[in-house]
């Protein structure tokens, strides 16, 4: 091969890798862990002087008689730190401050009965999987579209008048997640580039489906696993051996089972399962709650089963 070609070569290949541009990789992060998975906006700033509750939502309830949370965010803009103390519904016939918590691998839902401080200039959020004001004993359901009329007081006096829409909440999970962006700016090589350019556009296409099924995928199989299958099993096991039940750890299980289904986005193929697993799960609460153990045991061995389904999808 003589000088000039090879040169000639040299100079080809510089122009071609100068005019490929590809954007680097992001590190995706832990992707069985689902708090990563969805980037939450940063909290709006308090205005100075004033304490505010903006963001206010309620999770839709199916039954009469079961549960219900309200999520929303405060704003403290004083000068010193506020305590949220109680709330009030005409909605629900008793209203308490809740927060879930991992304990030994299984969310539970606790009461916070002295409330939730909010350090001066600060913000606190109420949300799924974390501090809320729960709803027990609804009087009717509650559907997306309605609403629920609540009143906050915080221990400076002050106490909020607030009127929360009902929403049909879901984690929105990266199933759309969209692959690094590998645009090429190539020099016109006519229709062989043309038809190689678009053989690749078709392959990079099917990968990127490809991964995106793979995250759902994996998204599912990690809710499907935070759910507390394990509890609700001993719940089923203490009723069948007629043994004492904790009705408190019971609740705190239920309701935790509960905000776990109602704030992730099933399949549609797993719709009409999850919608017996709800009802089912707040006819359980409900008879356990009212001492119906007679009632509750065969529930608790539907839902034990509703859950093993549901796992073994």
């Amino acid at each position: 091969m003589n000088r000039q070609l090879l040169t000639l070569i040299i100079l080809l290949l510089a122009a071609l890798l100068a005019g490929c541009t590809v954007a680097p990789m992001q590190p995706s992060g832990a992707m069985g862990d689902m708090t990563a998975m969805a980037t939450e906006a940063p909290l709006p700033e308090p205005e100075p002087g004033k304490l505010t509750i903006v963001d206010a939502r309620a999770r839709p309830a199916p039954l009469a008689g079961g549960t219900g949370a309200v999520y929303f965010t405060i704003l403290n803009g004083l000068d010193s730190d506020v305590q949220l103390v109680s709330a009030s519904s005409p909605a629900a016939n008793v209203v308490e401050t809740h927060e879930t918590v991992a304990e030994n691998g299984v969310m539970k839902m606790i009461p916070l009965p002295e409330g939730y401080t909010v350090p001066a200039g600060e913000a606190l959020m109420l949300k799924p999987g974390g501090k809320h004001i729960m709803l027990i004993d609804i009087v009717k359901p509650l559907a997306p579209g309605d609403t629920v009329d609540l009143t906050v007081n915080f221990d400076n006096g002050e106490s909020m008048e607030l009127t929360v829409p009902v929403l049909d909440m879901q984690m929105t999970m990266p199933g759309n997640m969209q692959m690094p962006d590998t645009s090429h700016d190539h020099l016109d090589h006519g229709e062989d580039s043309d038809a190689k350019s678009e053989e690749h556009s078709h392959d990079h296409g099917e990968s990127s489906m490809e991964h995106s099924h793979g995250v759902m995928d994996s998204a599912l199989a990690n809710a499907i696993k935070a759910l507390p299958i394990s509890a609700v099993h001993n719940i089923d096991e203490t009723l069948h051996d007629g043994k004492e039940l904790d009705q408190t750890e019971a609740i705190a299980t239920l309701d935790a089972l509960l905000e776990q289904v109602n704030t992730f986005t099933w399949p549609a193929e797993l719709e009409t399962a999850i919608a017996e697993i709800k009802l089912s799960a707040e006819a359980l609460r409900s008879a356990i709650e009212n001492g119906d153990l007679d009632a509750a045991g065969p529930l608790a061995t539907k839902l034990h089963d509703l859950l093993h389904e549901l796992e073994m999808h």
